[in-house]
């Protein structure tokens, strides 16, 4: 990290990977967006998803809105994994990506985008995060530890979700005061 001295101290007090779990309606998606203005306000990039029920059907719905912002960094991959990324972002014909190949695209391209500037991932709604996008962060978690690329996700209590195989940490959140 010697090579972002300015994000240091930020970077440092949210190295953690984090699943905030509460009641619908409690104020998850609020402290996400503080999370997301306080990161942006010391230089972090902030990238992004958001699920719907409606979407969990479709493969890589969830992974096409969160790295997308990232597309044009996607030709410093090497080849497989440019094209990998491209059929994602649904920009190159072909087949939808074996999930390894998807996993070890999106790795590379936030270890590529990462150099210039610290990453904040956030997940919102994760229980409706179709399969083949969960998998990913799954894949990116255990994986990321010395890079400098952080992981906040919301989920409701008692719902089943793919992200709890992960054991992340949880913080159990109660109603927000106004």
């Amino acid at each position: 990290m010697g090579q972002l001295p300015a994000y240091e101290g930020a970077y440092e007090s949210v190295r953690t990977v984090r699943m905030l779990r509460g009641a619908p309606g409690v104020g998850k998606t609020a402290l996400l967006d503080a999370a997301a203005v306080r990161a942006a306000d010391v230089g972090m990039r902030v990238l992004r998803a958001s699920a719907v029920a409606f979407e969990v059907e479709m493969n890589f719905s969830a992974l096409h809105r969160m790295p997308y912002p990232l597309r044009h960094h996607a030709d410093r991959l090497a080849g497989h994994l440019r094209d990998t990324r491209h059929r994602i972002f649904g920009l190159a014909p072909g087949p939808s990506p074996d999930p390894l190949d998807a996993s070890t695209a999106v790795l590379a391209l936030l270890g590529e985008v990462s150099v210039e500037r610290p990453l904040l991932l956030i997940a919102d709604d994760v229980p409706w995060i179709d399969r083949a996008s969960a998998t990913v962060p799954g894949f990116v978690v255990r994986r990321i530890r010395d890079e400098p690329v952080v992981l906040l996700a919301a989920t409701r209590t008692g719902v089943d979700w793919l992200f709890h195989q992960l054991q992340l940490p949880v913080r159990e959140i109660g109603p927000l005061a106004a």
